[in-house]
């Protein structure tokens, strides 16, 4: 698994897209967060590839229980393919005065530790630059 993170509008999904490209990986299934909990109906014997976006979208609107929906998220990782997580970082700057979006921040967190614990690889995007922050077969 391949987790990518950056702030709001920083270029992720784009550079995600030319990624993707550059590995000849061609039969991908986007997965926008605001629709994950129905999209996993599709052939999964043509997809290499599977890329999730915009968790934090389906986490704000989910009536499950914060542990609930981690471990539904984490069993999205598929087995069978390479799985993509590009996540928007909603937990720096100002705390929000709304205990909804603090709730939602701090579940966004807590599920971000475990994706990244999971992944294989993580980079961080910045206006478009990537920096690798965990790399297969590398030390942390």
């Amino acid at each position: 698994m391949h987790v990518y993170i950056g702030g709001a509008h920083n270029g992720k999904r784009d550079y995600v897209r030319k990624w993707l490209t550059e590995q000849g990986r061609e039969n991908v299934h986007w997965v926008e967060g605001n629709c994950l909990g129905d999209s996993f109906i599709f052939d999964r014997e043509t997809v290499q590839t599977t890329v999730i976006a915009g968790v934090e979208k389906w986490l704000a609107e989910t009536n499950l229980s914060e542990q609930a929906a981690i471990d539904y998220v984490m069993s999205c990782i598929a087995k069978d393919r390479q799985t993509v997580f590009i996540l928007t970082d909603i937990g720096r700057g100002i705390v929000p005065i709304d205990a909804d979006q603090r709730k939602l921040r701090d579940a966004c967190g807590r599920l971000y530790q475990q994706l990244m614990a999971e992944a294989d690889e993580a980079t961080r995007i910045w206006y478009g630059l990537a920096k690798t922050l965990k790399k297969r077969g590398e030390q942390q």
